[in-house]
């Protein structure tokens, strides 16, 4: 056990742990985004090295290293991106790294600060080029979601050390109510097309969560704004136009798939971005966060998002359960 006891973290201390690390996350950039890169990578991993520059060698490509694992870590997490700049850092760090520490590194991993959890189109077309010139080597991203999947592992004490303050022991429950759904829907509302297509949806089943393969992060997700997600009903049911709700729920399918082609069977990253379609730009406040949460489970619920088995598919899991 070391000098203490592992304590893991309650559902509710996840979640507020969650929030905290998504907030510094996104308010963090440059050396201090770093810093709390390798606070993370450092708590989370026994064979992280941080690498600091030093005079004329600077990092020699490297921000850090697993020698485990042989990956190699660039951060670059600027306050206001800047393609060029961006462009400029990937080639120099993959440059550096591939001349210096050839030996020392099969996977070239570059760390950044997109709130949104996905990547600018152009650096995607970075790393896929970089694979193309250098086919020995896996070229990956690593973002905020994928960020927060790894500070999932920590306990408590180790979260508290990473964000920075204690985690109340006591259950966190955020109150919301129609004043937190409301501008959310009303953002969707604002972003669903007139002319979309509503298809049938299908009959929700309790073996969907299973079927999409949802880790346990996107379990509690849903499984936590679900006590809230009559709200949604009721706000659509008070409307006088009943087509929105239809059309909202077009646009959100639409976007699903969006992102299904983009991330594959990522779910964490998928939810992870049809989150930010719910929030839009705006930082979320707790309760916020809370309300788009029942959102999400509302849609997810109602089968608007994700895939539904087909008909008398069962898990092959027994004691999986379903949520």
């Amino acid at each position: 056990m070391g000098l203490y006891e592992r304590e893991a973290l309650l559902p509710q201390q996840r979640q507020y742990a969650q929030e905290k690390l998504r907030c510094l996350l996104e308010t963090k950039s440059g050396a201090e985004f770093e810093n709390l890169f390798h606070q993370l990578m450092e708590l989370r991993h026994g064979d992280y090295m941080q690498v600091r520059t030093h005079g004329q060698l600077g990092d020699l490509g490297a921000d850090g290293l697993r020698t485990g694992v042989r990956r190699l870590y660039a951060c670059y997490a600027p306050e206001t991106f800047d393609i060029g700049k961006v462009r400029a850092k990937f080639h120099s760090d993959v440059s550096s790294a591939i001349m210096h520490r050839p030996e020392q590194f099969d996977t070239f991993v570059f760390v950044h600060n997109d709130r949104r959890g996905g990547i600018h189109p152009v650096v995607s077309s970075l790393l896929v080029n970089a694979h193309t010139d250098f086919p020995d080597i896996t070229f990956q991203q690593m973002g905020p979601n994928k960020l927060w999947i790894e500070a999932a592992y920590l306990d408590r004490v180790q979260m508290e050390h990473l964000i920075g303050e204690a985690i109340p022991i006591n259950p966190v429950v955020y109150a919301i109510g129609l004043a937190d759904i409301e501008p959310l829907l009303t953002h969707l509302a604002e972003n669903r097309r007139p002319d979309a297509i509503v298809g049938s949806i299908p009959i929700p089943t309790v073996y969907k969560v299973d079927f999409n393969k949802l880790s346990q992060d996107a379990r509690e997700t849903l499984q936590s704004g679900r006590p809230y997600s009559y709200l949604v009903d009721e706000y659509y049911r008070g409307l006088l136009d009943p087509r929105e709700r239809d059309e909202a729920a077009a646009a959100f399918r639409a976007y699903y798939h969006a992102m299904r082609s983009m991330h594959g069977d990522d779910t964490d990253e998928i939810l992870w971005e049809m989150e930010g379609y719910v929030l839009g730009q705006e930082r979320p406040r707790p309760s916020r966060g809370a309300a788009a949460k029942a959102v999400l489970a509302y849609f997810f619920d109602e089968c608007d998002i994700f895939d539904v088995p087909p008909p008398g598919w069962r898990p092959t899991y027994p004691s999986g359960g379903a949520t």
